[in-house]
């Protein structure tokens, strides 16, 4: 990028904030701030072969997206870079360096510092840059949170009590905005130190009204908090029967202790990390069905009839409103609607079955562990480890026989009927049946019940007829 090093073309925000506080770039992320941004922009990616999309209709900003990272280029309104800073959200991020000499690592010489932001930076601390900040943007609200969370950068008290002030602005940030801000705080292992931080300044209440709704809705006697802080406290321990870094505390670490044989597993980790934020979300959210479902009997008891239901179904309204990915949107779904499902996999008091266990997979897939960990998060946030750490052992085998569940090894890749082969053998129409009848063999074949082509074709015929015989009476 020599050939760009022009006068006027300065490297702000966080890329000058990271290097001060002598944090490596692991990606090429970077904000230039260029007099007559359009048309540095279209030299830019002549010189580096690559496309730019110009980002607001009503901003002149273009990103230029690279293999590595991105640039953003703002316009820079008569060169004048002061000004520029002088709208930024926080000090650490309105400095300023030439180009060329950030790419020479030579920072001290020429920075552009009018707010105190090299010493912000060192002592690792958030300051406003304006007490008018969060008016022109309120998403720099969120974005001090995921600081926090993702760097350890610490709100000064004038900034946190801004948040709390003016948390009601956060409905005005663009959706997208909002998602992305989340998405990166939910990506967090420090994802519990940041949730008190939204609930603290209300902005929790204003991006999930309905977890609100759980403050003070009782469930005893079966569990000891209320919805609302039973949700955040199985965050608590989602985060800390997940990390890759186990924790310190000593309860929480024997509690850990007794999934790390499952941990070790590759594919129960990698199932985590691929579900990382949509089971840390639908852990927050597993719960806000409640509100609406809780019934009470005579003795006092709470009951929450349907409410996994419909708690995925409010959960899919909020994140759809806050654009988050269709994917993530129906894997959060699942986790909601299923996550009683482990605890009731077998009768009380024995394991379960291998036809249990195969339906169980059969109907959840790829879900299944982030749906484990789920229950086991659930049931330490119900009845604390205090009371649980004497049945813990038996919950961690519970969810390894789940999770560590295998099919019987198929004799041969026929076993399997199609529904035309059904169809051959049985003189079954198409129709709702013959894929019945398929599951069922599949599910015999599973459970070494059926070790042949032919015995699965005397399945196949023997359901059909019983199929028939049922229809006549």
């Amino acid at each position: 990028m020599s050939a760009l090093d022009a006068d006027g073309v300065w490297v702000v925000g966080g890329a000058v904030r990271d290097a001060l506080a002598g944090e490596s770039l692991d990606d090429f992320d970077i904000d230039l701030a260029v007099a007559d941004a359009e048309e540095w922009t279209r030299r830019a990616t002549q010189a580096l072969d690559a496309p730019a999309v110009k980002l607001s209709a009503h901003f002149d900003v273009w990103r230029i997206p690279l293999p590595d990272g991105q640039i953003d280029v703002w316009n820079l309104p008569d060169g004048d870079i002061e000004r520029d800073l002088r709208r930024r959200d926080f000090t650490v991020n309105a400095m300023a360096v030439p180009l060329g000499e950030f790419r020479r690592g030579q920072l001290a010489g020429s920075l552009i510092d009018p707010h105190g932001g090299r010493s912000d930076a060192a002592a690792r601390m958030l300051r406003l840059v304006s007490g008018e900040a969060f008016l022109d943007d309120p998403l720099r609200m969120l974005r001090s949170i995921r600081l926090e969370a993702e760097g350890g950068w610490r709100p000064d008290a004038e900034l946190r009590a801004a948040i709390r002030r003016d948390a009601a602005l956060i409905d005005r940030a663009a959706a997208e905005r909002r998602w992305d801000e989340l998405r990166r705080i939910f990506e967090c292992d420090r994802l519990p130190w940041a949730l008190r931080r939204l609930e603290q300044s209300g902005l929790l209440d204003r991006l999930f009204p309905e977890l609100a709704l759980g403050r003070g809705v009782d469930q005893r006697p079966v569990h000891r908090r209320d919805v609302f802080w039973h949700q955040i406290d199985a965050v608590r321990w989602l985060i800390a029967l997940t990390a890759h870094c186990p924790p310190r505390a000593t309860r929480a670490a024997a509690v850990r202790r007794e999934l790390e044989p499952l941990l070790s597993m590759p594919d129960v980790r990698a199932a985590l990390d691929a579900w990382r934020v949509p089971l840390r979300l639908a852990t927050l959210l597993h719960d806000i069905g409640k509100p609406e479902t809780r019934s009470l009997d005579a003795d006092g008891s709470t009951h929450f009839f349907g409410h996994s239901e419909l708690g995925a179904e409010l959960a899919a309204t909020r994140l759809r409103s806050l654009r988050a990915p269709n994917r993530i949107v129906e894997q959060i779904g699942l986790l909601i609607e299923q996550h009683l499902r482990p605890g009731q996999v077998n009768s009380p008091g024995k394991p379960p079955t291998d036809r249990a266990l195969h339906r169980f997979h059969r109907a959840l897939g790829e879900a299944i562990v982030p749906l484990c960990w789920l229950f086991l998060a659930d049931s330490l946030a119900t009845a604390g480890p205090k009371a649980l750490l004497p049945r813990w052992p038996a919950y961690a085998a519970h969810v390894g026989r789940i999770v560590a569940w295998q099919p019987q090894e198929r004799v041969s890749s026929g076993v399997i009927l199609d529904g035309h082969e059904i169809m051959a053998v049985t003189g079954l129409a198409p129709g709702p049946l013959v894929g019945e009848i398929r599951a069922k063999i599949d599910e015999a074949a599973a459970l070494g019940e059926v070790a042949s082509v032919d015995q699965a074709k005397q399945l196949a015929r023997a359901l059909a007829d019983a199929s028939k015989d049922s229809a006549v009476a």
